[in-house]
């Protein structure tokens, strides 16, 4: 493809942020999905199923195991047996929950250290300011 304007020649199949991205396999065809789109991924017997920003799904014929292996730890925490979460979208941690949107998720007692690793968590002080009278 040309760009008219300045003549140059571009690719249309260029990912659009680089090289954060991975193939998926649906049903008969590939699909490049940029793990910056990627909200989730949810385990069921030997299918995952990838849960994306704009409400789409592609269910893959891969256990959990195997996905959380083709997924950067730098983007994706698994939480549970289940749920492997990109840890970017995740806005509320509460006991042994985590929450993306308005989903809530359960946090396995295995994971609770990962996630929490995970995390970045402030320095911000719990004590409370004595106020002057």
């Amino acid at each position: 493809m040309e760009n008219k304007k300045t003549g140059t020649k571009t690719s249309s199949n260029e990912p659009r942020y680089g090289g954060e991205h991975v193939f998926i396999w649906g049903e008969g065809y590939c699909k490049r999905a940029l793990y910056a789109d990627i909200l989730y991924v949810q385990g069921s017997g030997s299918y995952s199923t990838f849960h994306f920003t704009d409400g789409t799904q592609i269910i893959v014929s891969y256990c959990l195991a195997i996905t959380e292996r083709s997924l950067p730890e730098s983007s994706f925490v698994r939480v549970h047996q289940s749920f492997i979460l990109n840890w970017h979208f995740i806005d509320t941690l509460v006991g042994n929950s985590v929450k993306i949107g308005s989903e809530w998720f359960p946090v396995g007692r295995a994971y609770q250290k990962r996630l929490q690793g995970t995390l970045h968590f402030s320095e911000i002080s719990r004590k409370t300011r004595k106020t002057e009278s």
